[in-house]
């Protein structure tokens, strides 16, 4: 276990006797601050989207701004992070932009920078109790060229994000309640 594993896992377990609301915000922020931190990540390079009860659509939670929105879309409509959800497997893309992905994201604000362009991703699922996958973290890099967009993604990267989700799946099923 790496020090940013223990580290996450006990940021989680203070957001654990939270109520309903802080917990969610709690597990969001111990997440969000990992993540940013084991990838040098900017703010508009994490997502994280929420699979619904019953399996038709992804919401985001994070960043705040597209969670605001109520931004949701269909599991049928083709995407990556959906793709995760859907079969369970990981996604590592150093070339994003060619392949068939909901780019309408990409052009919207993040803390007021000029959007910029997903050119490498790395997504993964975070399983509930019942093995199912509740949520999906998506870590991109983004720029106007992919030499602009930093470090390719390496399959050691992959392994942490799949880790990191792994130790948070608790922590998120519990603060995303569902129903199977």
């Amino acid at each position: 276990m790496t020090e940013l594993e223990r580290e996450l896992g006990q940021l989680l377990e203070a957001a654990a006797g939270k109520s309903e609301a802080e917990r969610r915000q709690a597990v969001l922020e111990a997440l969000s601050a990992t993540i940013a931190k084991a990838f040098a990540l900017r703010p508009d390079e994490l997502a994280i989207l929420m699979v619904n009860p019953d399996r038709s659509m992804l919401r985001f939670v994070y960043p705040p701004n597209l969670a605001d929105g109520g931004n949701l879309f269909p599991l049928s409509v083709p995407s990556l992070a959906g793709r995760v959800a859907q079969t369970g497997r990981s996604v590592l893309l150093n070339t994003a932009q060619d392949v068939s992905h909901l780019g309408f994201y990409e052009r919207i604000r993040i803390k007021e920078a000029k959007p910029r362009r997903i050119q490498k991703l790395l997504a993964v699922g975070v399983k509930g109790p019942e093995e199912k996958i509740r949520a999906v973290i998506e870590v991109s890099r983004r720029g106007d060229r992919p030499a602009e967009a930093g470090p390719d993604f390496r399959p050691e990267d992959q392994q942490l994000l799949e880790r990191l989700a792994a130790a948070a799946g608790p922590a998120v099923a519990a603060a995303f309640a569902w129903k199977p």
